[in-house]
């Protein structure tokens, strides 16, 4: 027992002079690193800016190039660290110093324990929530897996409807001249796993005015298909049910791991 306590003693002591031996900017950057302070910075510009590079020009794309190059680690960790200076005592930092290196931090910030534990609680609350959101990714109605592409001469996009009638046959249906949105209007394009059935779809993410522009979309075409065309072919045919907000879409359909990883490519080029 006294053998035990001895140890424990002289690990308290070692980590005690550790803490003592380094001076408090290396405290700092240990901090920054533990909590990923300078990814959570990177991260939160990256989203605003990529939103931002398609509609900016002249001087606001040459401000915006600057931007990303002031946005370096380094960089971020000085601005972070003189946060700290003017906040942080030398007692309240070597506290937190302490707190990142403990168990404690562990399970509540890097194994997620603690939070694993609490999510259960609601679990209650989060399946009430779940089915709400459910019914709102219902506003397009999601065609059926059996629509096969149709061939058609047009750009990459999304299209309206022209002198549309609920008669006609999907092969029938005329589509506007231009597609309402583009590749340009498109943030983010992803794989993601369907909700509905055991199938890979695809998830779009809309720039700022991409997602204005789908909003005015599907207001004015309520009950009415839209056609989603990729390298010729229409390979989607939702029909609004309500207006959307929030600047998301989804492509899903009877294709292949491969079709979709190709259709993913095609999107993502920005001409």
């Amino acid at each position: 027992m006294k053998t035990r306590l001895l140890s424990i003693g002289l690990t308290l002591i070692f980590l005690s002079l550790m803490s003592c031996g380094q001076s408090r900017q290396d405290k700092t950057e240990t901090i920054i690193n533990m909590l990923n302070l300078v990814e959570t910075q990177k991260t939160s510009y990256q989203f605003r800016i990529e939103s931002l590079k398609y509609q900016a020009t002249g001087e606001d794309s040459v401000r915006i190039l600057e931007l990303e190059k002031m946005l370096s680690d380094e960089e971020i960790v000085k601005r972070i660290s003189v946060s700290f200076d003017e906040i942080l005592s030398d007692k309240e930092l070597n506290d937190m110093y302490n707190f990142v290196q403990s168990s404690a931090y562990e399970k509540l910030f890097k194994s997620g324990e603690l939070f694993k534990a609490i999510s259960i609680q609601f679990s209650d609350i989060n399946d009430e929530i779940d089915n709400i959101t459910k019914n709102f990714s219902e506003q397009v109605e999601r065609p059926s897996n059996r629509f096969k592409p149709i061939p058609i001469d047009k750009e990459n996009g999304f299209y309206a409807t022209v002198d549309y009638n609920y008669s006609m046959e999907s092969s029938d249906i005329k589509w506007e001249e231009k597609p309402s949105l583009t590749s340009k209007d498109i943030l983010e394009v992803k794989k993601v796993w369907g909700s509905y059935d055991e199938q890979s779809e695809i998830s779009i993410l809309f720039t700022k005015e991409g997602a204005k522009k789908f909003q005015i979309l599907t207001k004015e075409n309520i009950g009415k298909p839209l056609a989603i065309v990729v390298a010729n072919r229409i390979v989607s045919m939702p029909t609004v049910n309500s207006e959307i907000i929030g600047g998301r879409a989804n492509i899903s359909g009877d294709f292949s791991e491969e079709e979709i990883d190709e259709m993913i490519k095609i999107l993502k080029k920005k001409n």
